[in-house]
């Protein structure tokens, strides 16, 4: 019990964190916009960097570079910051498939938490249709959910591709419209959104001592 406690704790630091990196760089980007255009960052070569940034994110779970689509929507704009962070993350993804499929267990432990990974496994057994894995990608993360579907599911690559694209394109776009929002209201939403968090774990921790 006290380690699904720490273990929730643990996971609503890195939240807390994540929310606080993109408010905070989506301050200074909004406010000093001139300071990264000046950075090699600005050009097609932080075009590249942003997308292979994504990809590693994806590949070496839990890391995370959301933060990251702020300054990409201020120095390319909405449209260009999700073209770049869904190649990022559809390369990505489809890494992570293959090599959970091709080498198992003994490659993937390599890069993300089998522990994280085994609690995915009765949800696999649903994955195996373009529409099922549709489902589980609004729901379940990009980089934990590709390996476990590579791993547990028989669903074929190109119907894994299809529904991985369509499944990470409202993230993108909600993420990169965000990132353009003010960052006085993205400081509002972050701590609603915390606050939400902090209720549920709350909730579930207390509820599920009753049971």
């Amino acid at each position: 019990m006290k380690k699904n406690i720490k273990l929730k704790l643990w996971s609503f630091f890195w939240i807390f964190v994540v929310v606080f990196l993109f408010v905070a760089l989506s301050y200074f980007v909004q406010t000093r916009l001139d300071f990264f255009e000046g950075l090699i960052v600005a050009g097609w070569v932080g075009m590249v960097i942003h997308v292979l940034l994504n990809v590693l994110a994806v590949v070496f779970a839990p890391i995370t570079v959301l933060p990251l689509i702020s300054l990409a929507v201020g120095l390319w704009g909405v449209g260009m910051a999700v073209f770049l962070t869904v190649l990022g993350w559809t390369l990505g993804s489809f890494i992570a498939f293959g090599l959970s499929r091709k080498f198992g267990v003994p490659i993937i432990r390599r890069f993300i938490s089998l522990d994280e990974l085994y609690t995915l496994e009765d949800k696999m057994k649903v994955g195996n249709t373009f529409w099922s894995v549709l489902l589980l990608r609004l729901i379940v993360p990009v980089d934990i959910l590709s390996y476990a579907l590579g791993l547990f599911s028989h669903i074929s690559f190109w119907s894994y591709a299809l529904a991985t694209v369509i499944g990470i394109l409202p993230f993108a776009f909600g993420f990169a419209y965000l990132g353009g929002v003010p960052y006085v209201y993205q400081a509002v939403l972050g701590l609603g959104f915390l606050i939400i968090v902090l209720v549920v774990l709350i909730f579930r921790e207390v509820w599920g001592k009753k049971k």
